[in-house]
């Protein structure tokens, strides 16, 4: 009766053993695609700006947005200019005529991110009878990920002062997808960074 308590407690060890090394393998590559979705948004302000008074807006004016396909720019300028109208701000062309003046740099850059975590090694283990034995040794494993990184600015100057007044940002991996469809990837960008304009 003994040798078969202690043979089912042993045999419960190795599935737990099991289970913690199956847990450690997935366990990268869940980070590695849940951060390939994840949308990063901040922003920051002048807690002095009259927010309240700003009612209409135009573009500073800018020659160079930095990026190859005037698509991208384009699309960016009509989500920002939907996003504000929806929130009830109007456009107006002049820009002495504006309570605020927008502009946005908008691109991407290669980035190479290294995940350290701790990674059960099997060993050793064997053969014994009818069943494994063995036990984990734990040690540390790295992930090299390569991928391209959007990055969206936006920036709000007063109309009368020409000050800096707030900034919001996002970031996130582009999929092959959001590179060669751009429309509703940056849609969602925009409309994620100002929904905190105006700040409060």
């Amino acid at each position: 009766m003994r040798e078969n308590a202690d043979a089912n407690g042993c045999q419960a060890a190795r599935w737990r053993s099991w289970v913690a090394f199956a847990a450690a393998l997935l366990l990268p590559v869940m980070l590695v695609l849940s951060g390939c979705e994840t949308l990063q948004v901040g922003s920051d302000y002048d807690r002095a700006a009259p927010f309240s008074a700003y009612h209409t807006f135009t573009w500073l004016p800018r020659e160079n947005y930095g990026v190859a396909d005037p698509l991208v720019v384009q699309r960016t300028r009509d989500a920002i200019e939907s996003a504000l109208e929806r929130k009830g701000y109007r456009y107006v062309s002049e820009l002495q005529q504006a309570d605020f003046a927008v502009d946005f740099t908008i691109g991407s850059r290669e980035r190479v991110d290294l995940r350290a975590y701790p990674m059960p090694y099997a060993g050793p283990w064997g053969w014994y009878g009818p069943r494994w034995w063995g036990y984990p040794y734990w040690g540390t494993g790295v992930d090299v990920y390569r991928y391209r990184e959007g990055i969206l600015g936006i920036d709000v100057f007063d109309g009368k002062t020409h000050r800096p007044v707030w900034h919001g940002w996002a970031k996130k991996p582009l999929s092959r997808e959001d590179m060669e469809h751009s429309a509703e990837p940056i849609r969602e960008a925009v409309d994620a960074v100002l929904a905190r304009f105006p700040p409060g």
